[in-house]
């Protein structure tokens, strides 16, 4: 079998996964992106920004798996390491995401005063 073939299928894969994932979070990543940024081409960038990210990190970890030392194992077993690679890579751009936008969201601070019995008549 050419070598490349088993490298397009790994990175088919990875793309497969990558665009699954923008689906699911696209609509509501620019919902939350609307209420944090304050004009749209603030929305326009986190998004592409976000997209990139989930793209490049499961390709990258896909690329730095040891395609020689699955060369002599079944595809099925190629396939599984594929999978493994392409999902550590979202994890990971999901991480870094969620790191960065997560410090743009304000947490309302605690209500003062006493706290309110609880159980008690």
């Amino acid at each position: 079998m050419n070598a490349i073939v088993p490298w397009l299928a790994a990175m088919l894969i990875s793309l497969s996964l990558s665009m699954a994932v923008l689906a699911v979070l696209s609509r509501p990543l620019a919902r939350v992106l609307a209420s944090l940024c304050p004009d749209e081409s603030g929305v326009a960038f986190w998004l592409s920004y976000t997209r990139i990210m989930l793209t490049i990190a499961p390709l990258l970890a896909t690329l730095l798996v040891d395609w020689g030392a699955a060369a002599g194992r079944p595809p099925l077993e190629a396939v599984r390491l594929t999978l493994m690679a392409a999902l550590v890579g979202l994890l990971l751009g999901l991480y870094l995401v969620g790191r960065r936008l997560g410090g743009f969201v304000r947490v309302p601070p605690p209500p003062s005063g006493p706290a309110p019995a609880v159980g008690r008549p």
